[in-house]
């Protein structure tokens, strides 16, 4: 028979377990996404074994919303994107899904063909050039609306639905339009801003071909206007840009009083297939964002957190500042985390020695 003691300490073993996986495991995790999964050669997805995020977003109506931007007339969503594809790149569904399972090979040899390395001119050639993040976004979208995606853009619009002062959005670094697409189909404004003239001129086909419009901005010619925005989503972006807080001080600018930030920070481990990740410290890149004036106010899953535009001066705001570079970016925390993980790895071997 169990006690209560044992009972409730169970809550706290699990924890433990799991803090002592991510600590162990996080540092081998592969860098890169390897290639993206079939549904067709999937069996359907298990809701029972999804977090009760995923569960509650993939059968909300703002999901039904996100999936009627991806099609088109009565085609299903696969057959749509792929059409998409296929269309403006002049190719055939065949090769587009060829090419939207191995985009990750394909982006690696864009990134070399733009000289990527070669600082922010390599990088900017690489954004306004690649097209293989066409396919991988789209695909993505499409493994969203199967339930095999983590759904990051309605579990964003569910939340900001709630949140947000109003019903102006801005996504920044907004990829194929899938994002402001949903926004749009439940009554938003949007406008979609990107560096990738690529992505953005792919993006305006898409819903042109659907009868939706929405502002774009492409960041290389032109800034945000400011105070123009009551939400933000910047989902999969501020990994991608050099100065989390400089970027994080734009949006701070675009957003209107009390306006909302969602947004998360990819961190992946180094390899070829993540060279465009430029972060590699998630609370540093945390803490930029929280000092160009922005509180924190909810966790949503996926990574995605959301933040508050507050006034980014006074007594009040630097205190608060000051606190939260002692915890997520003063050396001390670099080397109490260096400890930290090589203590609960010892703790992970002693474990994996008693079982």
């Amino acid at each position: 028979m169990l006690t209560s003691s044992t009972t409730r300490s169970r809550p706290l073993l699990k924890a433990l377990r799991h803090k002592l996986w991510d600590a162990v495991h996080e540092p081998d995790t592969p860098g890169e996404s390897g290639v993206h999964i079939d549904p067709l050669d999937r069996p359907p997805v298990d809701m029972s074994t999804r977090s009760t995020w995923h569960r509650e977003a993939f059968a909300s109506p703002e999901m039904a919303a996100f999936r009627r931007g991806l099609t088109l007339g009565d085609a299903d969503v696969r057959t749509s994107i792929l059409d998409d594809l296929a269309t403006w790149y002049d190719t055939t569904p065949d090769e587009a899904r060829r090419r939207a399972l191995h985009w990750e090979e394909i982006s690696v040899q864009e990134w070399a063909d733009a000289n990527g390395d070669d600082g922010d001119d390599g990088r900017v050639e690489f954004y306004r050039t690649q097209i293989s993040w066409a396919y991988d976004l789209m695909w993505w979208a499409y493994l969203q609306s199967e339930g095999h995606g983590d759904p990051s853009n309605v579990v964003a619009l569910r939340f900001l639905q709630q949140w947000a002062p109003g019903r102006r959005h801005l996504d920044f670094g907004s990829g194929v339009g899938v994002t402001s697409q949903v926004f749009l189909e439940t009554g938003w404004t949007s406008t979609m801003a990107d560096l990738s003239s690529t992505l953005l001129d792919f993006a305006c086909f898409r819903l042109e071909r659907r009868g939706q419009s929405a502002t774009t901005i492409d960041l290389l010619d032109h800034g945000l206007p400011a105070g123009a925005y009551d939400a933000v989503t910047a989902i999969d972006t501020l990994a991608h840009v050099p100065d989390v807080h400089d970027a994080a001080r734009t949006l701070h600018i675009a957003l209107g009083r009390d306006g909302v930030l969602v947004a998360n920070i990819d961190v992946r481990s180094a390899a070829p297939e993540t060279v465009w990740h430029l972060q590699d410290d998630e609370k540093r890149a945390t803490y930029d964002v929280l000092r160009a004036g922005f509180v924190h106010i909810g966790s949503l899953g996926y990574g995605l957190q959301a933040y508050r535009k507050v006034r980014a001066s006074g007594l009040r705001f630097r205190a608060r500042t000051l606190a939260q570079w002692v915890v997520m970016a003063s050396p001390m925390r670099r080397v109490a985390a260096r400890a930290s993980r090589r203590v609960l790895r010892r703790l992970w071997s002693v474990r994996e020695r008693l079982r």
